[in-house]
């Protein structure tokens, strides 16, 4: 029994001697929880310190995005607004100075049309109506320094645009005086087929007396009178011409041959005339002045009219810039000042008698505007016009290159080349 008791004491001490070994070897281990707690802490604080900076940054971000979209805006309104005075559509301060290109070029910060009414930046600034902290400042030049007295035929538009806490973008622009350039080569010009199939008809007219002048109404200038692009044109031309007996025909030659290269862009391949009528008709169309049919009104000199017949119409009367894409027949009287483009069907024809007066100068061309889906890839080239005045009544077209001007003024400035910085 003693002897139960003792082997049971001395296993409990045992024991109890072990535990004390185990506890005296972990003596070193003391604290680390703590420590694993603190690192833990830290490292979430950390995160949260970098998630609230990065939302701090963000913000601030977002608030100078914004600014700077408002000065990117405020620089497109500078730019319209400046077209708009390019256009005439923005009366001057005083009154009385037109917005020719010269008159701008010579006021660079358009101050005669603009109200510059802040301060922005240290610049004086056109603030937005509403928006005062928005506004923008124009300046505006000549990069081809055409001298004082003669029209530009392009300028360079450079626009500052500024917006909250000092936001500032520029815009710069190039923009030219038309939409299109024509300076004539000669007062009448056929472009001739591409292959050189002469002209279907070609009548100046014998009955009645007629007069074809390449003398400039409006400078000292003189070019030919009829232009045309190929030989066997050429030479029907001039046959027609010398047969005449009532017919005058003048200017620095009867007429004349035009390689390509001295033809307007447009009238080198059909596929750029084909161009140029797409875009003269987007233009016509936003003017209100896209017709299928003759047109009441041509306009007249006091009020000359951009004027697009995409068919055959009638003319007895007008002033400004005509483009027929069918047959453009003339009657009665018939007299226009500015330019007449007879582009597609390339037909121009004289019905009945009278007498009228042209100033300016005429260009035709032949080609076809669509054809049939199995015909694409094909060449469609240029083809024959045709021209007969051969009507009775006495008539005289004249080149006038100031009316040719004003005619190109009506399509208003366009825009060419834009950029950011």
């Amino acid at each position: 029994m003693n002897s139960t008791i003792n082997d049971s004491l001395r296993l409990v001490a045992m024991k109890l001697t072990s535990k004390k070994r185990n506890n005296d070897n972990r003596s070193t281990e003391r604290g680390a929880a703590l420590l694993t707690v603190l690192l833990v802490a830290t490292l979430l604080l950390a995160a949260g310190g970098a998630l609230l900076l990065t939302t701090s940054m963000a913000t601030t971000l977002a608030v100078d995005s914004s600014a700077e979209g408002q000065a990117y805006y405020s620089a497109e309104a500078g730019v319209n607004s400046t077209l708009n005075v390019l256009r005439g559509a923005v009366p001057s301060n005083p009154a009385g100075t037109p917005a020719t290109f010269r008159n701008a070029a010579d006021n660079p910060t358009l101050g005669n049309w603009l109200n510059y009414d802040g301060n922005m930046g240290g610049s004086s600034v056109v603030t937005l109506g509403n928006a005062p902290s928005l506004g923008y400042a124009v300046t505006l030049s000549d990069p081809d320094s055409k001298p004082a007295g003669s029209q530009p035929d392009r300028l360079l538009l450079q626009v500052t645009g500024y917006g909250p806490k000092g936001a500032k973008k520029q815009m710069e622009v190039m923009v030219d005086r038309f939409a299109f350039y024509y300076s004539a080569i000669s007062t009448i010009l056929l472009r001739g087929a591409d292959d050189g199939t002469v002209m279907s008809d070609f009548a100046i007219g014998d009955s009645n007396s007629k007069t074809y002048s390449g003398h400039d109404n409006a400078t000292a200038k003189a070019i030919p009178a009829i232009g045309v692009t190929n030989v066997n044109d050429y030479n029907l031309v001039a046959g027609v011409i010398d047969s005449s007996k009532s017919t005058t025909v003048t200017g620095s030659a009867q007429v004349q041959q035009f390689g390509n290269a001295q033809l307007p862009s447009y009238l080198q391949s059909a596929d750029q005339a084909r161009l140029l009528l797409t875009n003269l008709q987007y233009t016509a169309t936003t003017m209100g002045r896209y017709f299928t049919s003759t047109p009441a009104s041509y306009g007249d000199s006091s009020n000359p009219l951009v004027t697009f017949v995409d068919g055959d119409c009638t003319l007895e009367s007008g002033a400004g810039l005509l483009i027929v894409t069918g047959t453009l027949t003339t009657k009665g009287n018939p007299s226009f000042n500015g330019l007449i483009m007879v582009l597609g069907n390339g037909t121009l024809t004289r019905d009945g008698g009278g007498n009228g007066a042209a100033e300016g100068a005429i260009m035709m061309a032949k080609f076809a505007r669509s054809w049939p889906a199995l015909e694409n890839g094909q060449p469609h080239p240029f083809l024959p016009p045709s021209y007969d005045t051969s009507g009775g009544g006495s008539s005289t077209i004249q080149l006038d290159s100031n009316e040719i001007n004003r005619a190109l003024n009506l399509t208003g400035p366009r825009v060419v080349a834009i950029r950011e910085h």
